[in-house]
């Protein structure tokens, strides 16, 4: 099967490392660092419905770029979300997160 690729984000979110999921109508999606993404499908361009910082790290670092765990570095969330029964998955390098998710 051939696609025409129809738009693209760049860098303004950059999904490069995230996951992406389709769900009820829309795409939950990650961008691989801190936010999560609630996307309604289009080809006309990307359509954020709704964005949230669910992983921000909670490290000691001036800078807040360590990850929860105090390791250093930037906290990332390259594993695949889960959604079931309302509820979302979602994890970086040191923590699991269920987030209730509703219509």
């Amino acid at each position: 099967m051939e696609g025409k690729v129809l738009w693209k984000t760049m860098r303004a979110p950059l999904f490069d490392k995230g996951s992406m999921i389709l769900a009820d109508g829309v795409i939950i999606a990650t961008d691989g660092r801190y936010s999560l993404y609630v996307i309604e499908p289009s080809p006309t361009g990307f359509k954020p419905l709704a964005t949230a910082e669910v992983l921000k790290p909670s490290g000691n670092s001036d800078n807040n770029q360590t990850t929860p765990s105090g390791m250093g570095g930037v906290a990332q969330n390259w594993a695949p979300i889960a959604l079931a029964d309302g509820k979302l998955l979602i994890r970086d390098q040191s923590r699991l997160m269920c987030i209730m998710v509703a219509k």
